[in-house]
């Protein structure tokens, strides 16, 4: 990682926005970063840090307390850092969880944290990467490679910070190895091994669990007492199905032999049912004869039937007939009465005189209208002085004339002679049409007495007929005749009932006939005994059953259960071959052995020891050669994690020593010597990250000259490589010596830097 632009608004000691352009650097690789004591210059460290990773670089200091002091309550805390990263580009900004002003109205707002992390291509595009303050930080792990606390300690390297990886014991140590180096497949295989291990251990527990308890519910130790009870258990049971067959023979032939009385005992009640249906029949015997001789007399009746039939159709068409003419008749007087009614109503007036009298009234009627008409006309045409067509006198002094009343009167007179045209007219008519009528009725009058007539004689001729076969029949007299003739209609059904007894009387014979026969000369059975012989053989036949089916279940059930106890037996011996290495792989691998070292510490002590190659020879530079740092062979303490413990070989006095014992100074120039090593191992090794930026804060001002320089010229060093080496310190003498310096100027309303690129 390599940083490009840093921007700090309201951040620690700068109250505005605050640029840092890294990018003026330009080929110069080694920079200052000077200033007075509290100006800010740590502060930078800790936006790069917070920036990345949402803390600040020092355990002492939290996001909550880098809002600037000198910021007004409205300009929130921000820090933007533009970076570079594997020839990739990334812009990430922050800002922490602060109190500001409201953004409207008066008070204060509480703000919660925000994140954002931008790509920017070689043309500018912008690409969001992630945009939550979490999942930012999750980002740029995955982008560096590591996470805060390990950047504290490879790259930007805070007061006392970087003395924790020198001082870390073996635990904290492999962690911050196993990261960077992206050696966790061996951790996770020891972990492989191990579940490997547990898995086989637990299956082994387990099968040898279901074998006990197979075993403890077969009641048996072992397989072979299993094994040898199953044979004893066949034995048993090929003699139980010996006895089986014979009790099956007797039960088989008492069964035969009590079917067989059964069948006979069912032949004696079969004949006795028979004898009794027979008996009940003949009982019946009278009452069928008396129903035959029914059926004789109802078949005379039939043959009567007809005659009857003709002589009561006769009778009743004569019948028919004479209430006709009596019908006619009354008609015919009807019609008879009312022409006599109209003879009344006319008087002495006759039709003949009716039509004069009606001629008259019509003449009057028109002869009034005439006269009335032609003197009205005539009046109307008379002149003074010229004769009257009537009179022939000259003067005319009272005309003719029709007053209102008179042509009143005359028009009455009119209407009157006209209704009563029209009522001579009515009588007229009524009396034609009641005269017409009686002709008419006259003639069915006559044609019904003729018919009736007729209907008189056929039905003389048919009683007559009818009286002499009821004579010739059976039947004393045309009452006992007709009751007879009302039961014809149970003649079916009296005949069917003689039909079926004499049926059932000739089956009964037949059937008692065959039974007779098949008892003949034979005993009825007592079938007590044979039934109670049967039911014993049959139980006994039932318990050796039930006795032999049982030794079957229990030998099907061991036979299961043995075949059972040996595919686990065999299983126990497959998964007890394997567990025994892969056990003992795993155990190895977890470091439970002679050094207590588990395969991830075994690779990360390679690791270690060419880190310390390479950061031995800074370290023997910068310490003139007394110095030399060393992997501790060997166990100190089994209580803990080892192979990854520090000592420092004094050259002085021979002996090695724990790396706590440094002193500030010596603790600081290895830290830095331990810290290049480790990023130049980095590099080197497939896989491993790459770090562009050494960022160191104080620690020179506890060296003495000679070491000083010794440090400087490793510093200077490094710029070959093409890495960014930024240095904190108030050491007047790196100010002569690093020409490239980014100045912090403190002041009372905040602090600004100043880059100076001498």
């Amino acid at each position: 990682m390599k940083p490009l632009k840093l921007t700090m608004q309201a951040f620690g000691p700068y109250a505005e926005e605050e640029e840092i352009d890294f990018t003026r650097l330009g080929e110069q690789r080694l920079f200052l970063i000077t200033g007075p004591t509290g100006s800010g210059k740590t502060t930078i460290l800790d936006a790069i840090t917070f920036a990345l990773y949402g803390t600040a670089s020092g355990n002492l200091r939290r996001s909550r307390s880098l809002r600037s002091d000198y910021a007004p309550p409205s300009l929130p805390t921000k820090v933007s850092l533009r970076f570079t990263n594997r020839d990739h580009t990334y812009e990430v900004t922050r800002t922490p969880e602060q109190i500001l002003n409201k953004q409207r109205g008066e008070g204060v707002r509480s703000v919660p944290p925000g994140a954002s992390l931008v790509e920017i291509a070689p043309d500018g595009t912008r690409t969001i990467k992630a945009s939550a303050f979490g999942t930012v930080t999750k980002e740029i792990e995955s982008i560096l490679g590591f996470k805060a606390d390990q950047f504290c300690q490879l790259m930007v390297l805070p007061q006392g910070e970087f003395r924790r990886f020198l001082m870390a014991d073996s635990k904290d140590r492999r962690q911050i190895l196993e990261t960077l180096f992206r050696t966790g497949q061996y951790r996770l295989l020891e972990e492989a091994l191990n579940d490997r291990a547990k898995n086989l251990k637990h299956s082994y527990e387990e099968v040898r669990n279901k074998r006990d308890i197979l075993l403890s519910q077969c009641g048996k130790d072992t397989a072979e007492e299993l094994a040898a009870a199953l044979r004893e258990e066949k034995k048993e049971l090929s003699l139980r199905q010996e006895e089986l067959r014979a009790a099956e023979e007797k039960a088989r032939a008492c069964a035969a032999a009590t079917q067989e009385a059964e069948k006979l005992a069912q032949a004696f009640l079969a004949c006795e049912k028979a004898r009794a249906r027979q008996q009940a029949l003949l009982a019946r015997q009278d009452e069928m004869d008396r129903l035959q001789q029914k059926i004789s007399l109802l078949e005379a009746a039939q043959k009567l039937t007809p005659v009857y039939d003709r002589a009561l159709q006769a009778l009743r068409r004569q019948q028919a007939a004479a209430g006709e003419t009596e019908a006619t008749a009354a008609k015919w007087q009807a019609a008879l009465s009312e022409v006599a009614s109209h003879t009344a109503a006319a008087a002495e007036k006759n039709t003949s005189l009716l039509q004069e009298e009606a001629a008259r009234a019509r003449e009057e009627l028109a002869r009034m209208t005439a006269v009335s008409n032609e003197t009205v006309r005539l009046a109307a045409s008379l002149a003074d002085g010229e004769p009257c067509p009537v009179c022939g006198a000259t003067e005319h002094p009272h005309p003719a004339t029709q007053t209102k009343q008179e042509k009143a009167k005359l028009e009455a007179r009119q209407q009157e002679l006209e209704t009563h045209i029209r009522t001579l007219q009515k009588q007229q008519a009524a009396l034609e049409q009641a005269q017409n009528r009686l002709k008419i009725l006259e003639g069915s009058l006559a044609t019904a007495r003729k018919a009736e007539a007729e209907a008189r004689r056929e039905q003389k001729e048919t009683g007559a007929a009818f009286k002499e076969s009821l004579t010739a029949s059976p039947f004393p007299d045309q009452k006992a005749f007709l009751a007879c003739h009302a039961e014809l209609r149970n003649k079916e059904d009296w005949q069917k009932q003689i039909t079926r007894y004499e049926a059932d009387k000739a089956s009964a014979a037949g059937e008692l006939k065959v039974l007779e026969a098949e008892i003949r000369d034979r005993q009825k059975p007592d079938l007590a005994p044979l039934q109670q012989a049967e039911n014993a053989a049959r139980r006994a036949y039932s318990e050796i059953a039930s006795t032999a089916g049982a030794l079957q279940e229990r030998i099907a059930r061991d036979k299961k259960q043995l075949t059972a106890l040996t595919s686990l037996e065999k299983e126990i011996a497959s998964l007890s071959e394997a567990y025994a290495p892969a056990a003992l792989l795993a155990e190895t691998a977890r470091g439970n052995n002679s050094q207590n070292l588990s395969l991830s510490t075994y690779v990360l002590q390679a690791v270690l020891d060419d880190v310390l190659v390479t950061a031995n020879l800074r370290l023997k530079k910068i310490s003139g050669g007394r110095y030399t740092l060393y992997r501790r062979q060997g166990i100190h303490d089994a209580r803990k994690e080892q192979g990854l413990d520090l000592e420092i070989l004094d050259a002085f006095t021979g002996q090695a020593r724990s790396v706590t014992t440094l002193s500030g100074g010596e603790s600081f120039f290895t830290s830095l010597s331990l810290a290049l090593g480790l990023s130049d191992v980095l590099e080197a090794y497939a896989g491993g990250l790459h770090l562009d930026t050494i960022l160191v804060d104080e620690g020179f001002g506890s060296l003495d000259p000679e070491t000083l320089d010794s440090a400087m010229d490793t510093l200077v060093s490094l710029q070959a490589g093409g890495r960014l080496v930024g240095i904190i310190s108030h050491v007047a003498e790196l100010k002569e010596r690093i020409p490239a310096q980014l100045e912090v100027v403190a002041s009372e309303k905040g602090s600004r830097t100043v880059f100076h690129l001498g």
